[in-house]
């Protein structure tokens, strides 16, 4: 009896463990459609999120699950294509579509997280003194940022390096459920490619 007793309770537990192992797992944010990209001319009208400076920098949580795709928060990138010609649409953006991206382009800084104002530093001195060199050949210069509630305090600053360094192209991925809503302001791709649901 207590052999079987303690069968059961093995089972169990291991059924625990699968379970917060799975609750662990990141958010598929592509299965659940959450992914926005939004492409702007850095030296044009930009949204006014994107502009803000927010009052203070907020604590980066360690156990928030921050919106993120699997791309750095901050890439430069040459690319011969240009990003509004691969992606018309703002939403939604596939797990299709992030391959093609990922095929397309050649990145040449990158940062995993934004983390203090000296990465932002970094990225603008990279940008100016490289700037040049990674044009040649016909290359075409883009800035990817993933923004989300801790990105956000940065984002002018990387504006600003970009108008600065002459950037083409600004590419923010983006939640599309969560405000600012960036599809809310003008825009050079044609809107949704379908209806949200």
């Amino acid at each position: 009896m207590s052999e079987l007793t303690r069968r059961e309770l093995l089972r169990r537990l291991s059924a625990g463990y699968t379970t917060a192992l799975l609750g662990c797992q990141k958010r598929d944010w592509f299965k659940q459609e959450l992914v926005c990209i939004h492409i702007f001319n850095p030296k044009g009208s930009l949204p006014s999120p994107l502009l803000k400076n927010p009052a203070r920098l907020p604590r980066r949580s360690t156990t928030l699950d921050y919106f993120q795709i699997g791309l750095p928060e901050l890439i430069l990138c040459t690319t011969r294509t240009t990003f509004l010609d691969m992606f018309q649409y703002f939403w939604p953006f596939s797990r299709d579509d992030f391959e093609t991206l990922r095929r397309e382009i050649k990145i040449d800084f990158q940062k995993q997280t934004i983390k203090a104002a000296a990465d932002i530093e970094e990225f603008a001195r990279f940008l100016r003194e490289h700037k040049a060199t990674l044009r040649s050949a016909g290359a075409r210069l883009a800035v990817v940022l993933t923004f989300h509630e801790f990105t956000s305090f940065w984002t002018s600053a990387v504006v600003a390096a970009c108008r600065d360094a002459g950037v083409e192209e600004l590419i923010v991925f983006k939640d599309p459920s969560q405000a600012p809503y960036l599809c809310d302001y003008p825009s050079k791709q044609q809107g949704f490619k379908r209806p949200p649901s």
